[in-house]
């Protein structure tokens, strides 16, 4: 979408000016004008987008002004209005990458209150900067409620939301980020953020299933673990020279390697996944693992397929929407198969062949891809695609986490079993010595 810069006055008869952000003309003069203000003189800016990096933002001169109830020269501002200059300022890698991810995320439910709520009042239309205000003083969530302030200031400088949101890899992951930028790119940004709700609601779904599922299991073990130091206190209390129930969880030295080994997945999952290079020989392995690879590299199809059937739609270039949607995979090992397509597919090469070269793509996908491609219905075939995928892949996850449950609780009962044996045969053991 374009940034158009203008000049207006304000209801007290104040002159101002700066950049507005909107898919036509006619759209921001609309938003402008909700605000109050008497537009004088609109044109689109010389730079139509920002860089990907926020660093790289640099104030955007003015080109072919377009003369809207006044006359005369317009003066380029020194400065964008917008965010205060550390909103510009790169995050340190502890704050992204290790205090984020460990103490600073915020809670799904709210995300897809968010997203939910931002695509339905875009789609209404309601400009993007009030829609923020609002949803800024509605999140329950206090880190978001001020990256949500943060970005509607970058909303009033005319930037993308896009452009605020990746300061927060911790919040934003890549996958929301990508399929943000293809729906600023395509013009179809309300729609993307209903699409990142959905999706955010299916992690959601699946985790709570995951919680449900494991939940008995862990009663059982926490509930085994009070049991026997309660006995064991009781007994103790009774009788201090009587053997005591054991159990490994009960047992201290147990806890000196379980402990450490609890602490280093924790820190992995949230710490190690967060680095690009780790996350990469994560995803190239899991995606090799029977059943479970191939749910992940279902669901990353699907996210695929979704961004760039949307973009080819609303005739975004093929290379640079070849590029967001590999971004918006969620794949780091699949992205990296994905992205020498960029190259090939600026030359003109086709798709089908282009895509089969990359040995990112199942013959399912590069069949349908290729039957899209020849009637001329690429996008549609690609949603379809995305449809089949998300359910298949969600299909696959439900039963995954069933799965997990049954051993889950299969393992549980034979810890408890391994009590209740070495009791009784500790108790037999014992009568059969006084016996003697």
């Amino acid at each position: 979408m374009p940034t158009f810069e203008y000049q207006a006055t304000k209801s007290t008869g104040e002159s101002t000016r700066g950049l507005q952000f909107g898919a036509t003309l006619e759209q921001v003069l609309k938003d402008l004008a909700d605000k109050g203000l008497n537009v004088t003189q609109i044109g689109v800016a010389a730079t139509s987008g920002f860089p990907a990096d926020p660093l790289a933002a640099q104030p955007m001169p003015m080109a072919a002004p377009i003369e809207v109830r006044a006359e005369g020269p317009f003066e380029v501002p020194t400065s964008a209005p917008g965010p205060e200059k550390d909103t510009f300022s790169e995050r340190s890698y502890a704050a992204t990458s290790v205090w984020g991810p460990l103490v600073g995320q915020v809670p799904l439910k709210n995300l897809v209150f968010f997203f939910r709520q931002g695509g339905t009042m875009l789609h209404a239309g309601v400009p993007m900067v009030q829609a923020f205000n609002t949803l800024a003083n509605q999140a329950k969530n206090p880190k978001l409620q001020g990256i949500l302030r943060e970005v509607s200031g970058h909303i009033e400088a005319g930037r993308p939301i896009s452009f605020g949101l990746q300061r927060y890899p911790e919040v934003f992951n890549g996958v929301i980020i990508s399929m943000l930028r293809a729906g600023e790119k395509g013009g179809f940004l309300d729609q993307a953020m209903s699409d990142i709700a959905d999706y955010l609601e299916r992690e959601l779904e699946i985790r709570n299933l995951y919680k449900r599922l494991t939940f008995y299991p862990k009663i059982q073990v926490w509930a085994s673990i009070v049991i026997v130091l309660a006995a064991n206190a009781i007994i103790a209390s009774v009788n201090a020279s009587a053997g005591q129930l054991s159990s490994p969880l009960t047992t201290p030295s147990t806890w000196i390697w379980l402990g450490p080994l609890i602490i280093l997945i924790l820190l992995f999952r949230k710490v190690g996944l967060a680095n690009p290079q780790i996350r990469y020989q994560w995803d190239q392995f899991t995606t090799k693992l029977p059943v479970f690879g191939q749910t992940m590299q279902e669901l990353a199809m699907a996210r695929f397929g979704r961004a760039f059937g949307a973009m080819t739609k609303s005739g975004v270039p093929l290379s640079a929407a070849m590029k967001i949607s590999a971004d918006a995979c969620g794949n780091e090992y699949l992205r990296s198969l994905m992205y020498p397509a960029v190259d090939r597919l600026e030359t003109g090469a086709g798709i089908t062949e282009t895509l089969k070269d990359t040995r990112a793509f199942s013959p399912i996908v590069l069949d349908m891809i290729a039957t899209g491609e020849t009637t001329g219905n690429l996008d549609l075939m690609l949603n379809k695609m995305s449809e089949f995928y998300e359910q298949e892949a969600t299909t696959k996850s439900t039963q995954l986490a069933y799965l997990v449950g049954v051993v889950l609780g299969l393992c549980v009962a034979i810890y408890i079993g391994y009590i209740v044996i070495n009791f009784y045969t500790g108790y037999f053991s014992g009568l059969q010595r006084a016996a003697n």
